[in-house]
C-alpha cells in the first residue's frame, strides 16, 4: 500500500511537501533559538518605540508659570550632561530632550544648558554632589554623585539637584526596559522644587519597627514636594517646618506612660494634630500585628480597625474577591471609591480605581454618627471611607470567612479647629504605595497619593499628569473573573462558530 502511495505522482509530491514544511520549521525553530542565545549573551537589541515627542500640557506649564511667579527674580536651568546633536539620538534621552525644550520655549524663565562632560569634566564641577533620598532612613541629603552622560542636573539659585535618566521613565518590577514616559510629569516636579526648595517636611516614624516593602512612597513625597527628614516620636522633638507625620507599616504599637517611661505618643500626636495644617498618614495591612494603642488612638478619630474574635486572640480582617483579585490568592483587589462629600474630594476626578493589596479594613468608630453623604461625626471630628471592598469581597481571619459586608480600605478624618482643621488619614494596605502598584498608569494609587499629599501640604503637585505608555504586550487590571470570562470565550467562540457552520452542512449532507 505505502509503495503504491509513493509510485503515485501525486502521493510522490506530497510527500515531499510535508518534508520540505517539516524541514523549514525545524530550520526556523533553530535560527530562532540561535539567535535568541546570541541576543541575550550579547545584549543585541533594537529600540521599536515610534520616535515621537510628547508635548508639555497646560497644567505643566501652569503650574511651572505659577511657581516662578511667586518667586520673582528666580530661573531654573536644565542642565544636561551631552551636546544636544547626541542627545536627539539617545533612545532614551531624546524622550527628555523634547519635553525640556518644550518648557523653555514655553517659559523664559528656564533655560537650557549643555556640558560635554567628556570634554570638559570640569564644567560640572559645581555639581558632584547633589540632594538625595536615603532610603535607609528616609533623610534627604547632600551626596557625592557620579554624573553620567545621560545626567540631568536642574538648578535654580544656590539650589541644585542631580537626575539620573531612569528617573524620568516608569518601569515594570523587575523590569529593565521602560514601559512609559514619565518625563512631562518627572520634570515639572524638579523644576517646581527647585524654585521653592523649602518647602515642608515629612517625618517618618522610625521607632514601631516600620518595614518598607520598596521605597516607593519616599520617592512619591519628595515628587508631592516635601522635603523628608527621619524621626524617633519617643527621643526627637518634631521639627516646626513638618506638616505630616508618615507611620508606614509599624509593627510595634505607641509608646505609653507606665512605671518605666513618661512619654506618651497619644499626647505627642494630639499636640502635633492640635496644629491647623498638620496631617497623620498611617498604613496598616492584614498581617500587622494587633497594636492596641494605636488602634485606640485611630478609634477616636473615627477609624476603628477591623478584628475578628477567636477565643482569647483577634485577628485582623484579611480582605479577599477570589474573582475581583488581580492575584490568584484573591487578596489583590480594587477599592471601590465613595464620590460624594468628603470623600469625593479626594476620589472625583481619578479615572483609575488603585488597588489595595494584602489589605486590612475598619468600620466607623463608636459614637460617630451619620451626618451627610457617608461622613460621620464627633464632636469637632468627621470621618469618611474613601474607598471600599467591593461586593464580592469577603472578610477572612484566622483561616475562616467571617465578615460578607463592604468594610473601609481608606479612611480620611478632620478636625475642626479655630484657624482651620488637621487630618487622620489611614490606608489598610502597605502595598498601596508600592512600586508595583505605583509604577503602573492602570492604577489610580499615585494620583490618590499625590491628591491625599496635595490636600495635607497645600502644595500644587503633578497629581492627574499621564505617563505615556510604550507599546506593550502586558494587560493591566484584569480580575481572575475577568480572565476566567476572557479564557472561556476564546475556547468556546471557536467551537460554537464551527458547530454552527457545520452542523447545517451535515444535515443537508444525511437529507440528500
Amino acid at each position: 500500500m505505502n509503495k503504491q502511495f509513493f509510485k503515485n505522482r501525486r502521493g510522490k509530491y506530497g510527500g515531499i511537501s510535508v518534508l520540505l514544511t517539516v524541514l523549514a520549521l525545524v530550520c526556523v525553530l533553530l535560527a530562532n533559538t540561535l539567535v535568541g542565545t546570541l541576543a541575550a549573551r550579547y545584549g543585541w537589541a533594537i529600540d521599536l518605540h515610534p520616535a515621537q515627542t510628547f508635548p508639555v500640557g497646560e497644567k505643566s506649564a501652569a503650574l511651572v508659570k505659577t511657581a516662578l511667579d511667586a518667586a520673582p527674580g528666580a530661573t531654573v536651568q536644565i542642565r544636561f550632561c551631552d551636546t544636544p546633536e547626541q542627545l536627539e539620538k539617545g533612545s532614551l534621552t531624546s524622550y527628555l530632550y523634547a519635553t525640556a525644550k518644550d518648557f523653555s520655549a514655553r517659559e523664559e524663565r528656564v533655560e537650557l544648558v549643555y556640558h560635554d562632560i567628556l570634554l570638559d569634566p570640569e564644567s560640572v564641577s559645581d555639581f558632584l554632589t547633589s540632594t538625595v533620598i536615603d532610603p535607609e532612613t528616609g533623610e534627604e541629603t547632600a551626596r557625592a554623585v557620579t554624573l553620567q552622560k545621560t545626567s540631568v542636573i536642574v538648578t535654580a539659585g544656590n539650589y541644585h539637584r542631580a537626575y539620573s535618566i531612569n528617573e524620568f521613565f516608569q518601569f515594570e518590577s523587575g523590569a529593565s526596559s521602560p514601559t512609559a514616559y514619565a518625563g512631562e510629569k518627572k520634570l515639572t516636579s524638579a523644576i517646581l522644587r527647585a524654585v521653592a526648595p523649602e518647602n515642608p517636611v515629612a517625618c517618618l516614624t522610625n521607632n514601631h519597627g516600620e518595614v518598607y516593602y520598596d521605597y516607593e512612597i519616599l520617592y512619591l513625597l519628595d515628587d508631592a514636594g516635601y522635603r523628608l527628614d527621619y524621626i524617633d516620636l519617643t527621643r526627637s522633638v518634631i521639627p516646626e517646618e513638618c506638616n505630616l507625620i508618615v507611620c508606614f507599616n509599624p509593627n510595634n504599637d505607641l509608646a505609653e506612660k507606665n512605671g518605666v517611661s513618661d512619654i506618651s505618643e497619644k499626647e505627642i500626636l494630639d499636640e502635633f494634630l492640635s496644629v491647623p495644617g498638620h496631617s497623620l498618614l498611617v498604613f496598616l495591612e492584614n498581617r500587622t500585628p494587633a497594636l492596641p494603642q494605636l488602634d485606640a488612638y485611630l478609634s477616636e478619630w473615627g477609624v476603628a480597625p477591623c478584628y475578628a474574635a477567636s477565643g482569647a486572640a483577634s485577628y485582623r480582617y484579611m480582605i479577599r474577591d477570589e474573582m475581583g483579585s488581580l492575584t490568584s490568592d484573591g487578596y489583590t483587589i480594587f477599592g471601590k471609591a465613595n464620590q460624594t462629600g468628603l470623600a469625593g474630594e479626594l476620589t472625583g476626578g481619578i479615572s483609575h480605581a488603585p488597588v489595595f493589596q494584602n489589605a486590612s479594613g475598619f468600620r466607623v468608630a463608636s459614637g460617630f454618627v451619620p451626618v451627610e453623604n457617608g461622613v460621620y461625626q464627633k464632636g469637632d471630628r468627621r470621618v469618611t471611607a474613601v474607598y471600599e471592598s467591593g461586593s464580592g469581597a469577603v472578610a477572612w481571619a484566622n483561616g475562616k470567612a467571617v465578615d460578607a459586608g463592604p468594610v473601609g480600605l481608606m479612611a480620611y478624618a478632620e478636625q475642626t479647629l479655630p484657624q482651620g482643621v488637621s487630618r487622620v488619614a489611614v490606608i489598610f494596605s502597605v502595598n498601596f504605595a508600592t512600586e508595583e502598584w505605583m509604577q503602573p498608569g492602570a492604577y489610580g494609587n499615585t494620583d490618590v497619593m499625590l491628591r491625599l499629599t496635595g490636600k495635607t501640604s497645600g502644595l500644587a503637585n503633578t497629581e492627574g499628569l499621564p505617563a505615556v505608555a510604550f507599546p506593550s504586550s502586558v494587560m493591566h487590571g484584569l480580575t481572575r473573573g475577568a480572565r476566567v470570562g476572557w479564557t472561556l470565550a476564546l475556547v468556546l467562540t471557536p467551537a460554537v462558530v464551527l458547530a454552527a457552520v457545520a452542523v447545517p452542512v451535515l444535515v443537508r449532507r444525511k437529507q440528500k
